[in-house]
């Protein structure tokens, strides 16, 4: 049996993830600056390159950051907006891009399954989550979500980890 990640093909190149992303949120940039909502890229200065699929992973950062304008609150000309930062790390043998949001938080009912398959699942409903994650396991990497729905400390941030050699 082939499974989802089987059938998704991967172009790797070593890329500048940082150059890569920079790019990627410049389309964005706009957006968040009409909702009052800023938006970061924070990298350590000598980010090594990693082998991916740029055009995939530009897609799952591009898609993390658009659901996250969704969800932060948006300024006002009284009140600024929320924030959303894409960290850059690095740890032994992978690359971390982590995208956090100070929005309302998921709950934890939901934090546990949101990069799972079900049956109904449909655009709009959770297969853009479902497709990060296929495209980051195709990779040889990993999804990990944290959430808090404390209205003080809320926000989310999903974790994307990606092999330095694969």
């Amino acid at each position: 049996m082939v499974s989802m990640t089987d059938a998704i093909p991967l172009n790797r190149t070593p890329t500048d993830l940082r150059k890569l992303l920079q790019g990627t949120l410049e389309v964005l940039r706009a957006q968040a600056m009409a909702r009052d909502v800023s938006l970061q890229i924070e990298a350590p200065p000598d980010l090594p390159l990693v082998r991916v699929d740029a055009e995939k992973i530009a897609w799952a950062v591009a898609t993390l950051v658009g659901n996250a304008l969704r969800y932060v609150r948006h300024g006002t000309l009284r009140r600024p907006g929320g924030t959303i930062v894409v960290h850059i790390t690095v740890e032994p043998g992978a690359l971390t891009v982590a995208v956090e949001d100070d929005g309302p938080g998921i709950p934890p009912e939901k934090a546990t399954n949101l990069f799972r398959r079900g049956a109904g699942v449909t655009h709009g409903t959770g297969l853009a989550l479902m497709l990060i994650k296929d495209v980051l396991v195709a990779h040889g990497g990993s999804v990990d979500v944290k959430s808090d729905t404390d209205p003080v400390s809320s926000g989310t941030t999903i974790a994307l980890r990606l092999p330095r050699e694969a």
